[in-house]
C-alpha cells in the first residue's frame, strides 16, 4: 500500500517502504543535532508498519530549538534558517507554505522529508499519531476534521488545534493538551486517549447513536469525504507509474 502524505517537490525521489524510516531520519537528525534539535515524524511516520509504502516522511521540529539558535524573529525567519542548515550540510532543499523539503538520499535512490516548525512539538507529535485500521478508508487528516467537528459541537463550544490541544473558542486560551483528558472532554469520561487514534474508534467511543451522527455530519463536509476505496489492480498501476522516472 502506498501512503501520500503530501506532494512531491523533488523530481527524481521515490516512495519508500516504512521499515526504511529510520534510515531516512537518520541524516536528518545528523543535521539537526548540531544545533540541539531533532525530527519528530507524524502521520503514518509515527507507527511505521513494514509493507507499507510512504510518498515522503512528514515530520516536525520544535520550534524553540531552531528560534533559540537562530535568533529568528518568528516561525517564517526559522524556516528559512533551517532551509539554509540543510543547504549548508549539502543537501538539497525546497521550501513551500509551512514545509521546509529535505532530498535525503539512500543508497541508489532519493526520498523526500518534510519538515515542519511548530511550538512544543514534543507534545504536538502526539496530536498526529495515528492508529488507523488496516484498509480503512480514513487518514490522519481526516481524524483530526472529527476532533474538529466534536469541539465546535461541545456544549461549551471549544476548538481543536492540531498543534496546541484543546482550546477556548473566543479566547483562544489553551484548555488541555494532555491527550486522555482531550479524549474524555470531546467524547465523554470514560475515554482514554487510544479512542483518538482513528474516525473508526473515535465514533465506536461515542456509542452507537453518537457515532453514527458524527459520520452522517462528516459525509456532508467535502474536506472529510476519503477518496474511493483503490482496487488491488488500480493500486499496484498507482505504484507502478510513481517508481517510473520522471
Amino acid at each position: 500500500m502506498i501512503i501520500n502524505e503530501g506532494g512531491k517537490v523533488f523530481s527524481d525521489v521515490v516512495p519508500f517502504d516504512q521499515k526504511q524510516i529510520k534510515k531516512i531520519q537518520k541524516p536528518i537528525d545528523s543535521v539537526l543535532n548540531s544545533i540541539g534539535a531533532k525530527s519528530r515524524p507524524i502521520g503514518s511516520g509515527a507507527t511505521p508498519r513494514s509493507g507499507y509504502m510512504s510518498g515522503d516522511l512528514d515530520v516536525i521540529v520544535d520550534a524553540d530549538k531552531i528560534q533559540g539558535h537562530f535568533n529568528s524573529k518568528d516561525i517564517p525567519d526559522a524556516r528559512k534558517d533551517l532551509r539554509a542548515l540543510f543547504d549548508k550540510a549539502g543537501l538539497q532543499t525546497a521550501q513551500t507554505g509551512n514545509s521546509v523539503h529535505v532530498r535525503v538520499p539512500l543508497g541508489k535512490e532519493a526520498h523526500q522529508v518534510d519538515i515542519m516548525i511548530v511550538p512544543n512539538a514534543e507534545i504536538a507529535a502526539g496530536f498526529h499519531t495515528h492508529e488507523i485500521p488496516k484498509d480503512s478508508p480514513y487518514k490522519g487528516k481526516h481524524k483530526q476534521i472529527a476532533m474538529a467537528y466534536l469541539a465546535k459541537n461541545h456544549p461549551k463550544n471549544l476548538k481543536w488545534s492540531p498543534y496546541k490541544g484543546i482550546v477556548d473558542r473566543k479566547s483562544n486560551e489553551l484548555i488541555s493538551s494532555n491527550l486522555d483528558e482531550i479524549a474524555k472532554i470531546l467524547i465523554g469520561p470514560k475515554a482514554v486517549a487510544k479512542d483518538l487514534g482513528s474516525v473508526e474508534s473515535i465514533a465506536k467511543a461515542l456509542g452507537k447513536e453518537r457515532g453514527a451522527q458524527m459520520m452522517a455530519d462528516l459525509e456532508n463536509d467535502k474536506g472529510f469525504n476519503p477518496p474511493p476505496k483503490e482496487s488491488l489492480a488500480d493500486r499496484q498501476l498507482r505504484r507502478i507509474k510513481e517508481l517510473l522516472p520522471q
